[in-house]
């Protein structure tokens, strides 16, 4: 790669070296310069529209907006002349014209840029003699943004971040002059997932926050940096709290891995931290009903029901499952308490189903996407699984600047036309096995797919020089012939990065720190014995078990069949996430359950024993994010009531059986060191060796549908409908998604049905009546229904990753007399 041709440019008497082609307003800031704006941001393409950041620039007789003008060699600017102060009071007298200055209650007070310039350089009176314009206030312009028109000073920061960066049009400026407005283009609620970031872009305060509004001021909040936890792509945070409360999350730029953006989830979804219903106390479960008890007393009871499981069955009677939002540190202690206290390696993070977070050694960055010349997803929808790397894709796809290429039986929306192969569920791994046989020049063999559109695909894929992949994390076979195609397009000479946008939060540091049956941390086999004895010799062990474990489908068969008499779940609610939910049941009601977790979930119900753990900074340790990206976070406020962190809660139970888990967090870090890596901000973790995925096994297919009432069934994702987090937070679960069955317009008017009438879907005994929804995303003979929600469990419906063939019924609605 050539280097950057660099001119010479002088600012206010500055000499500074820049790229050719840097904008003015960019290249005053390598000299220390603050060139004032409202229309410019970084992340935005430049419009000059507000003309606050006029400059003078010698041989040039008119001032330039410097948000529009790019250097050239030997080019020289004035930001304080005479001149440039009078047009930044006239620009600044010009927008206080009608603004309602109503400093003292607006929420943007104390970090309002109009607020700031007007001090800087406007004028302390007014020659406006007529009344001022009126709009309309406090405008609920969407679930979580209020809109006062008045101070609107129409920098378009809103609208261009909808169009250029979400892609998705909605936000417009509606009539002329003085009288223009924000609103959307049909006049409903504007409902992005991202429409959050608007009121961090908003220099002024007409864009605001309905959870922060009026609760505080800037000057009030005590901040303290974190990574949201609520998907896996590890956005940076800010939580800003007001006498121990938490009142607004704000964004934290990291161009890696965020861009600066954040979700709406991401950004709104934290009342459940202060969530009254929080489990404050352990409880043990007595006589069928739960009782608080002391900490002591509850590692007691856990630790006779353990030690005589241990005694009867040895390590073969435990099972241990841990959810994605442990820290990597916490995860790391329970692989270690699995294998140490329990003598197990029935242990295993994959509490949805999914079989891998990472695809080996092409496991790849996030960024990978924006250096992509062609973007494949597989069997995923982004948007809903981790939203803010979708935006990646969608600017790419928004600016032709990649080729994008669907496959799969969900199909995620993109602007403009875009290649796509629509599947049922289970064909995937044909049409894989099939491209790769294409890419590599052979002929593709039989598939569920259109021999043309097969090769077209292929000519699509190896027609740029880097491949992106992104895929859901379902299905063995299909992630073996995915590892087949990346292999053929390695071979034919392309750049091949595969990234798991399914998996839970911190699945990727999981499996790492090994969570799973066949590795131990740092994926070192169990059944390694020169990888088994260095783990040993770090932890001071004579022996660690060297059988392979249960996964978590075993650990349940192996529950619910009395095999395991013990089961450790940390932080996950298999009831909700995991797709058997009878299976769950049956093992949950079999065995002695000890829970940790934040709320009485469907799981915590089920439990034993249940200990209160921390939460969203509660805690100090690492996460990792999807690309392998280790991101660090320190506690900034006490946990509720009794609750602690997961790791202490380890540390404490292995004492109370008589074994030293780790004498303090120094002792775990150094021992992941040792083991995996050194846990610091930007190390990246190497993926799961592809063994991970090729052992996998692959469930055996349910009959095929039959009959003409019969439809594939294929659970999605929603963005806000899964996770105790959403259904506990009383200010974001109004925007969890209600149920529904999602058909194809052919299959709806195959079956007589319309919006809004209701079905029954069944599989075996298994029944769930849902109102129709009818879109034509849905591939034709399937239907679609939404995971993770209470009201309606889509997985009582499935028997674990097997494609489920579901009858779909109308029930009749009865009329009242």
């Amino acid at each position: 790669m050539s280097e950057q041709e660099l001119v010479t440019v002088t600012i206010d008497g500055r000499t500074a070296r820049v790229p050719k082609g840097t904008l003015v307003v960019e290249a005053a800031k390598q000299v220390g310069i603050d060139i004032p704006v409202f229309c410019y941001h970084p992340k935005l393409d430049p419009v000059g529209v507000c003309r606050m950041c006029l400059v003078e620039i010698e041989k040039i007789p008119k001032p330039q907006p410097a948000c529009t003008t790019r250097v050239s060699d030997g080019m020289v600017v004035h930001t304080q002349t005479q001149r440039v102060s009078d047009l930044r009071r006239g620009v600044l007298e010009f927008l206080l014209l009608n603004h309602p200055l109503d400093c003292p209650v607006c929420d943007k007070g104390g970090e309002c840029d109009l607020q700031d310039l007007t001090f800087a350089y406007g004028q302390t009176t007014s020659r406006l003699l007529d009344p001022k314009v009126r709009k309309d206030k406090a405008v609920e312009l969407g679930n979580f943004i209020i809109l006062d028109n008045e101070r609107c000073i129409l920098c378009r920061r809103c609208v261009r971040f909808d169009d250029e960066i979400a892609a998705e049009g909605t936000l417009i400026i509606e009539e002329r002059g003085h009288l223009n407005t924000i609103t959307t283009m049909d006049g409903q609620e504007y409902n992005s997932y991202f429409s959050g970031n608007t009121i961090e872009l908003c220099p002024v305060g007409a864009l605001t926050s309905e959870l922060y509004r009026f609760r505080a001021r800037p000057w009030d909040l005590s901040k303290a940096d974190a990574i949201c936890t609520h998907c896996p792509v590890g956005c940076n945070v800010r939580l800003e709290y007001r006498h121990g409360e938490l009142l607004r999350v704000t964004s934290r730029e990291n161009d890696a891995i965020d861009n600066g953006w954040l979700c709406d989830r991401g950004r709104f979804n934290y009342k459940y931290l202060q969530n009254r219903e929080r489990i404050t106390r352990p409880l043990v479960k007595r006589d069928g009903a739960f009782v608080p008890v002391t900490w002591t007393e509850a590692f007691r009871v856990i630790a006779e029901r353990f030690q005589a499981v241990a005694a009867a069955k040895g390590g073969e009677g435990f099972g241990v499952i841990g959810g994605g939002k442990l820290a990597n540190e916490e995860a790391y202690l329970l692989s270690k308490f699995a294998r140490l206290v329990l003598k197990t390696n029935n242990v295993d993070h994959r509490a949805d189903g999914r079989i891998a977070a990472s695809v080996g050694a092409y496991a790849g960055r996030q960024t990978d996407l924006s250096a992509a010349d062609v973007i494949l997803i597989v069997d995923a929808d982004p948007a809903e699984t981790a939203p803010v790397m979708d935006l990646r894709i969608r600017r790419k796809a928004d600016r032709k600047e990649a080729r994008i290429a669907l496959i799969g039986s969900v199909m995620p929306h993109y602007r403009g036309r875009h290649a796509r192969i629509q599947l049922k569920p289970g064909e995937t791994a044909g049409v894989l096995r099939a491209l790769a046989a294409a890419v590599g020049g052979g002929k593709p063999g039989a598939s569920a797919a259109d021999p043309e559109a097969v090769q077209q695909m292929a000519a699509l894929l190896t027609g740029g020089k880097r491949v992106a992949v992104v895929w859901g994390g379902e299905g063995a076979a299909a992630g073996q012939a995915l590892l087949e195609l990346a292999g053929a397009l390695k071979a034919a000479g392309r750049l091949v990065s595969v990234l798991v946008s399914g998996a839970q939060h911190n699945s990727r540091g999981a499996e790492a720190m090994g969570l799973l049956p066949g590795y131990l941390p740092g994926f070192a086999g169990v059944a390694e014995k020169r990888g088994r004895e260095a783990v040993a010799q770090v932890w001071a062990a004579k022996q660690l078990p060297a059988e392979t474990g249960l996964d978590t489908r075993g650990i349940l068969q192996a529950a619910a069949e009395g095999r395991i008499e013990a089961l450790l779940i940390a932080g996950a609610n298999l009831m909700n996430t995991y797709p058997d939910r009878r299976l769950v049941q049956a093992a949950l009601e079999k065995a002695f359950v000890v829970a940790t977790d934040l709320f009485m979930n469907e799981t915590v119900l089920l439990a034993d024993v249940v200990l209160p753990a921390a939460a969203l900074g509660e805690k100090s340790g690492s996460f990792t994010a999807l690309d392998g990206t280790v991101q660090t976070f320190r506690v900034s406020k006490r946990p509720e009531g009794q609750a602690q962190p997961d790791g202490d809660i380890l540390v404490g139970l292995a004492a109370a059986m008589g074994v030293k888990l780790s004498a303090s967090p120094a002792q775990t870090a150094a021992e992941i060191a040792r083991l995996v890596a050194k846990l610091e901000d930007g190390t990246v973790l190497k993926g799961a060796p592809v063994s991970l995925i090729q052992g996998a096994q692959e469930p055996e297919p349910a009959p095929a549908a039959a009959g003409q009432n019969a439809l594939w069934l294929v659970p999605v994702d929603r963005l806000y409908a899964g996770g105790s987090t959403a259904r506990f937070d009383s200010e974001f679960n109004h925007v969890q998604p209600r149920p529904v069955a999602l058909l194809n317009p052919a299959d709806a008017a195959r079956l007589g049905l319309s919006r809004g009438d209701m079905v029954e879907l069944a599989a075996g005994e298994a029944k769930l009546a849902l109102p129709v929804e009818i879109s034509k995303r849905v591939v034709a003979g399937t239907v679609q229904a939404i995971r993770g929600l209470t009201a309606a469990p889509v997985n009582l419906l499935t028997a674990g990753a097997a494609p489920v063939a579901v009858t779909v019924a109308k029930l009749a609605v009865e009329v009242a007399d």
